[in-house]
């Protein structure tokens, strides 16, 4: 949807008007009102939306798998629509994502390969820059689950996702294809597990480049939760409403 040229600052989410709820998980935790759909969508792919979903209800917020879409979901779904069974791939990521890889018929590889996908991976290297970047250019496809370059921790912020794609994309001179915000994508196949459709929805996110950009790619209205990363416009997009905190 076109954005508004200037925020509007919310008190409370009761101030608008919805009746679907897509929340990012790192920064903002939205607890839904009764009755009120809301779906998970993150671009941290480490584990699996049952794990996501599981660390959620620990938090006291009634939450199922099918609650949860993660960047990992929509690379995947990327990658069998592209790649056959048993293409060859170097996965730089946790060791849940390599296995949700294997499960879905592809084969971990050190050389070879058809892709590489590039994921948050705490234990990242020179070593594995340097094998990604070989793959990458003997052809493989360069494909990032986001291009977050921070994200928050618990004493502060740590290098994202983005950090590690961009040094083996600026490496190999190639630009790598996203899968999560601000790609629209994410957003979209949490609105069809609603049953839901832009107009109806608002989308909560602590970030301008991705969770806000996403939204505006999508038509959602966004709201812009200042309490994770610190916000940098680019001025391309800005939220549609601005809150301190959730309510």
């Amino acid at each position: 949807m076109t954005p508004t040229l200037i925020a509007k600052h919310l008190a409370s989410l009761d101030d608008i008007d919805f009746s679907a709820v897509l929340s990012d998980l790192d920064g903002v935790v939205y607890r839904g009102a009764d009755g009120m759909p809301y779906c998970f969508v993150t671009n941290n792919a480490e584990k699996a939306p049952a794990e996501f979903a599981a660390k959620i209800e620990n938090l006291g917020i009634a939450c199922t798998p099918d609650q949860v879409v993660t960047s990992a979901e929509v690379a995947l779904a990327y990658a069998t629509g592209k790649y056959p069974r048993g293409s060859r791939v170097y996965a730089v990521g946790s060791p849940s994502l390599k296995a949700r890889l294997e499960d879905t018929g592809f084969v971990l590889a050190e050389t070879d390969t058809s892709f590489v996908l590039v994921a948050l991976d705490r234990q990242f290297n020179y070593a594995m820059m340097t094998a990604a970047l070989r793959n990458v250019l003997g052809g493989a496809e360069l494909i990032g689950t986001n291009p977050d370059l921070i994200r928050p921790a618990e004493n502060g912020f740590e290098p994202g996702t983005g950090a590690i794609l961009q040094s083996i994309a600026l490496s190999a001179g190639v630009t790598p294809r996203i899968m999560g915000k601000p790609s629209p994508d994410i957003l979209r196949i949490a609105l069809a597990r609603l049953g839901t459709t832009p107009d109806q929805a608002i989308m909560l996110g602590d970030q301008i480049e991705t969770d806000i950009m996403a939204a505006h790619n999508a038509g959602i209205r966004s709201v812009l939760v200042q309490t994770g990363v610190p916000a940098k416009s680019t001025g391309a997009v800005r939220p549609d409403y601005i809150m301190q905190a959730l309510q």
